[in-house]
């Protein structure tokens, strides 16, 4: 058994873990990765040194657990709800599409996006956790799911990792730069689905309109997303 799951099994380490996550979310969101120190988020969290480096082995640990357990929020429930990942595409794309719209959206979220942006340079590592642990895993799991729908002939879908790179790309877009920016709010739930529906049908579409018509209903027949 691993350090990680261990902790899971007794719960007032784990109470212990998530209180130094929680300290050092806002430790880090306040002040920056580079300008936070371990003194900082163990007197937010009330814990001690030693408990800190038992869990985490340091602030770079601290940091990559934190990126982990946002990135389980959003992802888990796609991996582990096989009823989602067997429905149609006009349906999967939609429903994963308003989630993660609306996860990596809100404050906390775009705060930590920021956080890995500014750190990137100087510490590579934290970077290429972050990206795993987020935007690849995101990719990975639209791309099985095309892949998946291509074999039972539902999608015509030459390259999935390229197909999952860009509906993830079209769901983004200026949006979510805006919102780094802090140019405008978060979209509310309304203003992501039909965002969303909007991208979901041109994805699958191909952006070809058929007699006139941009944009038509969804349709279950096979589609080409090239």
């Amino acid at each position: 058994m691993n350090k990680e799951a261990a902790v899971i099994t007794r719960p007032r380490l784990e109470a212990r873990r998530q209180a130094f996550l929680e300290a050092a979310t806002a430790a880090f969101l306040e002040r920056g990765y580079a300008n936070t120190t371990l003194d900082d988020i163990i007197a937010r969290s009330g814990g001690s040194r030693q408990t800190l480096y038992a869990l985490f082995g340091g602030k770079q640990g601290l940091f990559a657990a934190l990126v982990t357990e946002r990135s389980s929020r959003i992802f888990s429930c796609w991996e582990e709800d096989s009823d989602l990942l067997g429905r149609p595409p006009e349906q999967v794309l939609a429903e994963v599409g308003m989630r993660y719209l609306e996860a990596v959206t809100t404050p906390e979220a775009l705060g930590v996006y920021r956080l890995v942006v500014a750190e990137c340079m100087s510490m590579k590592e934290l970077a290429e956790q972050f990206w795993e642990r987020g935007p690849d895993r995101a990719r990975a799991v639209l791309a099985n799911y095309s892949a998946q729908q291509a074999g039972r002939g539902i999608l015509l879908v030459e390259d999935p990792e390229q197909a999952a790179r860009q509906f993830w790309g079209m769901l983004l877009g200026n949006r979510h730069m805006q919102c780094l920016l802090g140019l405008r709010p978060a979209p509310d739930r309304v203003e992501i689905e039909a965002y969303v529906r909007t991208a979901v049908a041109r994805f699958l579409d191909g952006c070809r309109g058929e007699e006139g018509a941009f944009l038509g209903p969804l349709r279950h027949e096979r589609v080409r997303c090239r």
